[in-house]
């Protein structure tokens, strides 16, 4: 007579299913959690000015991870590489100003507030999330 507690084979079963489950759940939660490149960006321009910039040091850019634009503006993380150095994952935005792009600092336009009396550049409220620290 075979009692419950004797049916291993289900429980393997079980446990394979839920080693199955947790694999999938957290492939499909890397998927949704990965860094996007923005289609309607573009990034030909920031490319250049990203490569003009690291080239200096004799470094490139290996890929563009993250891409977002929003009016005049173009935010982009790339990863940056170069002989007898490690990857880095450098962010870098631009706001684009009549025929060229400017290097913007985040910590200063992020500051400033849409309306200030100076007339600073204000990050956009699409890029604010991406760009400025809490």
């Amino acid at each position: 007579m075979v009692t419950l507690s004797d049916r291993k084979p289900r429980r393997v079963a079980a446990g394979v299913g839920m080693t199955v489950s947790l694999f999938l759940a957290s492939s499909m939660l890397t998927a949704c959690g990965a860094p996007a490149v923005d289609t309607a960006c573009d990034l030909t321009d920031a490319r250049h000015e990203i490569e003009h910039i690291v080239s200096e040091s004799g470094l490139g850019i290996d890929s563009v991870d993250v891409a977002t634009c929003a009016d005049s503006w173009t935010y982009v993380v790339a990863t940056i590489n170069g002989p007898g150095s490690e990857p880095s994952s450098d962010r870098f935005l631009f706001r684009e100003d009549t025929d060229m792009l400017v290097l913007m600092a985040p910590e200063s336009v992020c500051e400033n507030q849409i309306g200030n009396p100076e007339g600073l550049p204000v990050v956009p409220e699409a890029l604010r999330a991406q760009v400025c620290e809490s």
